[in-house]
C-alpha cells in the first residue's frame, strides 16, 4: 500500500520551488500518493505558518527560506550573514555532510528533519525611487524586509527604514505600493509582480539565499526502511535538480527583466566595500555568539 503524503509551499505555478516540488512527487510517485498545497498564502495563511504545520503533522513537508527558522533554530542565522560567500559554489561546497547533519540534528528536537538546502537565489535590492549607488541611496527608503531580526537589523544599518512583513504580506503590501524598496532574489522580484511596481534594480548580490526542504520527523520515522532510503534518494536528487534550475534561472529572469525597460545594475567595487564595512559587524557578533559554527563554513 502507498503512504500518504502531503507537501505544502508558498510560491505560485511559476517558481522554480513549485516546479522542484512537482518533480519530487513524480519522482515518488511508485511508493506514495501525495497532495500538493501550492501556495497555502493564497488561502490565507502565512507562509512561515508552513514551519508549525510541517511540526505538527498537520501538513508532512515543506520548503521555506532559512531565516524564517530562527525562532526554533538560531544558528541557522549562519545562511543570513551578508557577503558570507562569493560565489554558489563556496556556498553549495559549506553545505555539505557537517552542516547538514548538524542542522538536521538540531531540527529533530522540534519534530523536523531536513531533507535538503534549496537554492533560494541571490539577494538583491530594487526600489521604485532609485538606483542604489552608495550608502547614502539607501537613507530613509522605507524597505520591506523578512521578519528575521537580523534581516531587520542589517537593513537599518545600511540606512534604510525596514519593514518586516511576512511573504503574504509582503505581496499584498507591493501591490498596494507601500514600501519604497524591497530585497530578495530575482525570481521573487519577478513571481511577484514587483517590477510592476519598482523600476530600479541595484544587483547588490548581499545574501546567497537557501530555502529548507523539510518532513515532519514523526511521519518519516514511522515509514518502513525502505521507503525512508526511497524518500531520502529522491530528496537528493530533488535538490540537485532544484539547483540546477536556480543556476539557470538567473540570466533568463535578467532578460526579461531587461525586457520591460526597467534599470538593473551592478554594484560598483567601492559601493560594494561600503556594502560589506557596514555590515561586518553582524560576522563579528554571529560568530561571537556561536563560535561553534566556524567549523562549519568552508570559504
Amino acid at each position: 500500500m502507498k503512504e500518504n503524503l502531503i507537501i505544502a509551499g508558498y510560491q505560485g505555478s511559476g517558481s522554480i520551488h513549485t516546479k522542484s516540488v512537482e518533480y519530487f512527487i513524480d519522482e515518488l510517485s511508485s511508493e506514495f500518493i501525495t497532495d500538493f498545497i501550492m501556495d497555502i498564502t493564497n488561502d490565507g495563511d502565512k507562509a512561515s505558518s508552513l514551519i508549525e504545520k510541517t511540526q505538527l503533522g498537520e501538513i508532512h513537508a515543506s520548503y521555506l527560506l532559512s531565516s524564517y527558522f530562527e525562532k526554533i533554530l538560531p544558528e541557522i542565522q549562519i545562511l543570513d550573514l551578508p557577503y558570507l560567500f562569493n560565489n554558489r559554489n563556496e556556498a553549495y561546497n559549506s553545505l555539505k555532510s557537517d552542516l547538514f547533519n548538524y542542522i538536521d540534528n538540531k531540527l529533530k528536537i522540534k519534530n523536523l528533519k531536513l531533507l535538503g538546502f534549496w537554492d533560494n537565489g541571490i539577494r538583491h535590492i530594487s526600489s521604485k525611487i532609485k538606483l542604489i549607488k552608495n550608502l547614502s541611496d539607501c537613507k530613509g527608503q522605507i524597505i520591506r524586509t523578512t521578519p528575521s531580526p537580523l534581516h531587520i537589523e542589517i537593513f537599518r544599518k545600511l540606512g534604510f527604514i525596514p519593514k518586516p512583513l511576512d511573504v503574504r504580506d509582503f505581496k499584498l503590501a507591493v501591490e498596494k505600493n507601500d514600501i519604497d524598496a524591497q530585497e530578495n532574489p530575482l525570481t521573487n522580484y519577478w513571481n511577484f509582480g514587483v517590477y510592476k511596481k519598482q523600476e530600479f534594480v541595484s544587483l547588490t548580490s548581499h545574501i546567497f539565499g537557501f530555502c529548507l526542504f523539510v518532513i515532519n520527523d514523526d511521519y518519516f520515522n514511522k515509514l518502513s526502511d525502505l521507503n525512508k532510503k526511497f524518500l531520502i534518494k529522491k530528496s537528493k536528487e530533488t535538490t540537485k535538480f532544484q539547483r540546477k534550475l536556480a543556476i539557470s534561472e538567473d540570466d533568463i529572469l535578467i532578460k526579461k527583466i531587461k525586457s520591460k525597460n526597467i534599470k538593473i545594475e551592478n554594484i560598483d567595487k567601492d559601493c560594494l566595500e561600503d556594502f560589506k564595512k557596514a555590515t561586518n559587524n553582524f560576522h563579528e557578533n554571529y560568530f561571537q555568539t556561536y563560535p561553534h559554527m566556524k567549523e562549519y563554513i568552508k570559504i
